[in-house]
């Protein structure tokens, strides 16, 4: 059996029109908490990395770490 775990940092987003916005960067730090994760989409916003159809990202809605463990049966 073939054991394989992926990790991503999931960033949602929310547009000037409330629109939410998910963004995913693979292979995060393991030891991101609350506080490093807010740091890094307030420097997104601040530096206006991204924009959508509706403007400028204007806030973060939720910052979470998703593990994806799959299991190749053989």
């Amino acid at each position: 059996m073939i054991k394989s775990e992926v990790k991503t940092l999931q960033l949602q987003f929310i547009d000037p029109a409330g629109t939410k916005v998910t963004y995913a960067l693979t292979k995060p730090k393991d030891d991101l908490d609350k506080a490093a994760i807010d740091a890094a989409a307030k420097s997104i916003i601040d530096a206006k990395a991204f924009a959508t159809k509706n403007g400028d990202l204007a806030s973060l809605e939720e910052g979470r770490v998703v593990t994806h463990k799959v299991e190749i049966v053989e």
